[in-house]
């Protein structure tokens, strides 16, 4: 992505005129590299006024995700060096696993539409161009493979609070890879390793958040999506949501590193959806019915089956 890009909307992201000669002075460019770039902020939604003898001013942010400002997000990144950006691929996830055979940094791959998209059990997820945020996020932690369902947690709280803090919503954590508003999905994700004598070389984390209504979901009841549940009149602004999001995945990624689960358990627990109901559990050879009682510092989840019994649970699907 053009530096150049992203050092112009830095100058205008504050709403005032500014000219096009006190741009190209102080980024050592020419006008007309100025003009150029302000036309392609212009063709990613960003509504920029040319005003004769007062310069250019950002009006107003686009309705859809900017590849410039995540681009200058990555450049400030403390925990991604890279980033590759399709606006339209069958999966990033799966771009991700093709890049880590060439690749051996921290980096993202974003999406503006998967067409083979999938969740958890190779499920088809519905990404729909321009709806939502396709980012598989690919992490060297060099860590025991048992901690990824901690690192799944820690996940959990980032993604959630992004969505209250950027949108002002009340969203929900279902153990152990959804955030659900108003018992609705909004967003799920997958996490998968790449590890040898059980230490991870890499953590591939694909995210699929729903951002605009689209038809695909309108046909899932199951299913919301961050505009639905906005206030009316309430803007979805992307640039804040994509500031958000990068800097709760830093921190609580950074707070997996170097503090246990009962560091965040609380703040977890008053998230979570799934305790003092019934739950559907799903194992690979086993269904059944039972109540969730509370979750390890490990990260598995305790549960008291209809048959009177407790059982620990590392992996399954759960119903509400």
């Amino acid at each position: 992505m053009s530096k150049l890009k992203q050092e112009i909307l830095k100058l205008i992201e504050d709403g005032n005129f500014i000219s096009g000669e006190k741009i190209a002075r102080g980024l050592n460019v020419s006008r007309t590299a100025v003009w150029k770039s302000i036309q392609i902020l212009k063709q990613e939604g960003y509504e920029i006024e040319s005003v004769t003898n007062k310069g250019y001013q950002l009006r107003r942010k686009p309705s859809v995700l900017s590849p410039t400002k995540l681009s200058s997000l990555v450049t400030r990144s403390e925990v991604f060096e890279g980033m590759e950006y399709f606006t339209s691929t069958e999966s990033t996830q799966k771009d991700a696993f093709r890049i880590l055979e060439e690749n051996d940094n921290t980096y993202l791959v974003i999406a503006e539409e998967q067409t083979k998209g999938r969740g958890r059990f190779d499920r088809q997820f519905e990404s729909p161009k321009k709806s939502g945020l396709y980012v598989s996020m690919v992490f060297r932690p060099s860590i025991s493979i048992s901690e990824i369902i901690r690192f799944n947690l820690f996940i959990s709280m980032a993604i959630s609070n992004t969505l209250d803090e950027a949108f002002g919503l009340r969203s929900g954590i279902k153990w152990p890879n959804d955030i659900y508003i108003d018992n609705r999905k909004v967003c799920g994700f997958l996490t998968e390793v790449v590890s040898e004598a059980n230490i991870i070389n890499a953590i591939v984390c694909g995210v699929g958040i729903n951002l605009f209504k689209n038809d695909a979901l309108s046909n899932v009841e199951s299913a919301t999506s961050v505009e639905e549940e906005m206030t009316e009149g309430q803007s979805l602004d992307t640039d804040i949501f994509l500031e958000y999001f990068f800097n709760n995945i830093e921190k609580y990624y950074v707070k997996f590193l170097n503090e246990p689960f009962s560091s965040i358990r609380g703040e977890w627990m008053r998230k979570s959806i799934i305790f003092n109901r019934e739950i559907s559990i799903s194992e690979i050879y086993n269904h059944y019915k039972a109540v969730a009682l509370d979750i390890t510092e490990d990260g598995f989840l305790e549960v008291l089956d209809n048959e009177g019994n407790i059982k620990k649970i590392i992996s399954a699907d759960i119903e509400l």
